[in-house]
């Protein structure tokens, strides 16, 4: 059977961890890699990823080592980041021509409803104003319509399903996309 990566993404309070986190358990072999969890591990000196692409790069590169190792090992893995378009065209395209599947989706939901998610963070997680510029950076980002799902219909079992099944979330032929090696 292909092997097979889905990149989760969306902005913050859509629920990208809850809903990768149970898509992985779901699975009968696979990996759970959390951007959040990558880039929280320089202990001092950390650059914030949306603020630095030499951080972001370097998420990048530890997201793809992880799922490289993972895969090798026979697992198919959920990733779960803010993975912005032109991320996803440059990080992945190895993986393509490999024959490996890849998926990319970006949660999404109304912008009152992804405040709201937020306030019910606790406060030290919440994003605050930077939910609002997440998405406007998604919306702005190139992303195909066909990638964005939105995730304020239905229970969390039916998204999944839709993550499983649906072809729409499959990257195709990146080189034609413009991605860049």
């Amino acid at each position: 059977m292909k092997q097979k990566v889905w990149i989760i993404s969306g902005p913050a309070g859509v629920g990208k961890s809850t809903t990768a986190r149970r898509f992985a358990q779901d699975m009968e072999k696979s990996a759970y890699v959390s951007g959040d969890d990558i880039s929280h591990m320089t202990v001092s000196g950390r650059e914030r990823p949306w603020e630095s692409e030499r951080a972001n790069d370097l998420v990048w590169k530890n997201i793809v080592s992880l799922t490289d190792n993972f895969l090798e090992a026979g697992y198919d893995v959920v990733v779960d980041w803010v993975a912005f378009w032109q991320d996803v065209k440059r990080y992945t395209v190895h993986w393509i021509e490999q024959g490996i599947e890849v998926r990319y989706v970006i949660l999404w939901a109304e912008q009152d409803v992804h405040v709201q998610r937020d306030q019910h963070r606790p406060s030290d997680a919440q994003m605050g104003e930077r939910v609002i510029l997440l998405r406007n950076e998604f919306l702005s980002s190139g992303a195909p319509d066909r990638y964005y799902l939105d995730n304020t219909v239905g229970e969390l079992s039916e998204t999944i399903q839709q993550l499983q099944e649906s072809e729409q979330f499959v990257l195709t032929d990146l080189q034609q996309s413009g991605a860049s090696t």
